[in-house]
């Protein structure tokens, strides 16, 4: 019984051991990139356009492995999707920077779905499909997104200044977009030439209520290692 007790005491032992171990390593390495601010206002995604609404500088290689956006929606059957990609930037002065005949650097396959009946204000986060992943060198991009309809809105940045050149030395900065399919997924560059673009025209900047606004950055942001 002795003998009994003893090798029960130092099997439970280990077991809380292990536990420890299992809750206590911390996750090394991890990357955010983009907009992690809940902004004050909403706009509503665009059928079979690519909005590119966010800009990033990443200092190091990074896979991206999930994706956030500060959404809201309700009655939701869940056919809303999005597709996911990343274009570069051409490297201009930081507000005056943009797409504008850049090439597509990385862009999900899968569209990522919203959830049924209602959601939000809140965080949404997709975690990509592993052949999905979106590797990036050090650089600046722009997240953009593809939505399969018009429905939902998500949280921006919108301009409060006394006037619109005050903008370009701060904070926001225009989005981009431009038509697509949905169907073929991000075209190759910004300017896309049919099938993928509308007559070869991008549209700039755009935005469903806010056309002519410094009306980014978006509450969209990835994460990665």
């Amino acid at each position: 019984m002795a003998e009994y007790k003893r090798i029960r005491k130092v099997t439970c032992a280990f077991l809380i051991f292990l536990s420890l171990a299992a809750v206590s390593v911390p996750v090394f390495g991890s990357t955010v990139l983009g907009d992690t601010n809940i902004e004050p206002v909403t706009s509503t995604f665009n059928a079979q356009y690519v909005e590119a609404l966010t800009k990033i500088t990443v200092t190091q290689p990074t896979v991206i492995q999930s994706v956030s956006m500060y959404l809201r929606y309700t009655g939701s059957d869940g056919s809303q999707c999005l597709k996911f990609g990343i274009y570069a930037d051409n490297g201009g002065a930081y507000a005056q920077s943009n797409p504008l005949n850049e090439s597509l650097i990385a862009a999900t396959q899968n569209g990522y779905c919203f959830m049924a009946g209602n959601f939000g204000p809140a965080w949404e986060t997709w975690t990509l499909q592993p052949s999905d992943y979106l590797t990036l060198a050090a650089g600046v991009y722009w997240l953009a997104v593809l939505p399969k309809e018009s429905y939902g809105t998500i949280y921006r940045f919108t301009y409060t200044g006394l006037y619109p050149a005050q903008n370009l030395d701060n904070y926001g900065y225009y989005m981009y977009a431009f038509r697509a399919s949905y169907a073929l997924g991000f075209p190759p560059t910004v300017f896309g030439a049919n099938p993928y673009g509308y007559n070869g025209y991008l549209i700039l900047p755009f935005d469903s209520a806010n056309a002519g606004q410094h009306n980014a950055p978006y509450s969209f942001y990835v994460t990665g290692t």
